[in-house]
């Protein structure tokens, strides 16, 4: 009897353990973002995907395109794209193109996200070492590509793209070429009046704030973002002293 009592107690665990983890798999591939890609000769067309695995309709989606490419020289270009959209149920749509260029023995690396309220759905990535190697989708962060410097953004108001401008004028004054992808993101609040910037690192928010019309505000604020980056990087940098950080 009490055989019997642990092998149904062990079966109603697995279960329970199957359909949770049936749910968490539903809940995470419901919206999903996929990277397609046909190749020519060294031109590569790359589309951004997304598709609604569910039966309900989904609005107020946001996405990021971005494409990165640095040459055996060390040049460095990117070409960003983003915009609002929705998925009726069960729909697949193309959302953004590009055409690209490989270079032989440079690498590239393409970025695809799909937010909503400023947290991300789903996410894919696609990495090209050179063009040798074949394309390969790797669950990697935007921190482990060899590129540095370099600050992405996903603003959508006047105040948003006011604050990015002078968040990347001291940067560029400050000529710190941080070994990590700095990702600024904007939502709106309530009431549409007003919307919230994150700035965040590696999927960490390290500053934050509600955004104002008035210009030298967001002048303060936006060196205030700047000392707090920097003071995270001497941080990091006391912690993996003499180690390669990312």
């Amino acid at each position: 009897m009490k055989k019997l009592i642990n092998n149904t107690m062990l079966l109603l665990l697995l279960m329970f353990g199957f359909h949770t983890s049936l749910a968490q798999k539903a809940q995470k591939e419901a919206i999903q973002a996929k990277i397609k890609i046909e190749q020519a000769d060294n031109l590569v067309s790359v589309y951004a995907t997304a598709i609604n695995h569910t039966d309900t309709y989904q609005s107020e989606l946001h996405y990021s395109f971005l494409s990165l490419k640095k040459s055996h020289s060390g040049n460095l270009s990117k070409n960003s794209q983003s915009g609002v959209f929705s998925l009726n149920p069960k729909e697949v749509q193309k959302l953004s193109f590009q055409k690209l260029n490989i270079d032989p023995k440079g690498k590239l690396t393409i970025f695809l996200f799909i937010r909503k309220n400023g947290k991300v759905l789903s996410k894919d990535t696609l990495h090209i070492g050179s063009i040798e190697k074949k394309f390969g989708h790797t669950p990697i962060k935007e921190s482990h590509i060899e590129i540095t410097g370099l600050v992405v953004e996903n603003v959508l108001t006047k105040p948003g793209k006011d604050f990015y401008e002078f968040f990347t004028q001291i940067n560029r004054m400050n000529a710190v070429n941080y070994p990590f992808v700095i990702v600024i993101d904007e939502k709106p609040q309530l009431g549409g009046r007003n919307s919230e910037i994150s700035i965040k690192i590696n999927e960490n928010v390290v500053f934050k704030f509600r955004t104002q019309p008035k210009e030298e505000y967001l002048q303060a604020l936006a060196k205030q973002a700047n000392q707090v980056i920097y003071n995270y990087y001497l941080k990091r940098m006391r912690l993996y002293k003499g180690e390669k950080l990312y």
